[in-house]
């Protein structure tokens, strides 16, 4: 990994780091009308099955097919960051939801429920978003720049579903991008640091 690569892991692991601590300050109750008037409109837009493709990207899963991929393309430190990002992803995730106790919209908002949308348990912030964009991160560098652009849509694509399916507000899904995008440059810049 060049100097120049480190230094905008770095940077950019801080930036996420304060906006997702900017964030979840500024959104950790019940959200203003504002993010409520917002998530009806994607909550009560174009919805179907086809949004379950896009999704699979914030699935677990993702981070280790991830790893196993940059590691057969030989990218050991990418491999490495990315066969870390699913406990720190998760882990952050939990703890924070823990911490914070947002309600999911359905307790304040009529909500439309699609698929596998929780209604139980803290709202923010978003895991699946946070696994997409971990994954993006650490793969776009490693594959073609048409696929590094689906992957950056696909990423938008699981923020969306998540808040039409009724899972997230629109703030959880942008945490959640937040913290997948910081952990992976974390964890990147960490590991050309471990790897040397």
């Amino acid at each position: 990994m060049t100097r120049a690569a480190a230094d905008r892991d770095r940077t950019v692991t801080l930036a996420c780091a304060a906006g997702f601590v900017a964030l979840t300050a500024r959104f950790a109750r019940e959200p203003r009308p504002r993010e409520v008037r917002l998530f009806t409109a994607l909550n009560d837009g174009p919805h179907g099955a086809w949004l379950r493709v896009p999704q699979q990207l914030g699935t677990p899963w993702t981070l280790p097919a991830a790893s196993a991929y940059l590691l057969l393309r030989g990218r050991r430190t990418d491999a490495l960051a990315a066969a870390a990002a699913l406990p720190l992803v998760k882990g952050l995730e939990v703890r924070t939801k823990r911490l914070l106790d947002r309600p999911r919209p359905l307790m304040v908002t009529p909500t439309a429920l699609r698929d596998d949308a929780p209604v139980e348990g803290p709202s923010q912030p978003s895991g699946h978003a946070a696994i997409a964009a971990a994954a993006t991160y650490l793969l776009a560098p490693a594959v073609p720049a048409p696929v590094a652009g689906v992957l950056t849509l696909g990423t938008a694509g699981v923020s969306y579903v998540r808040v039409n399916q009724g899972a997230h507000w629109p703030s959880d899904a942008v945490t959640g991008l937040l913290l997948g995008v910081g952990a992976a440059a974390g964890l990147r810049w960490g590991a050309a640091r471990l790897l040397g």
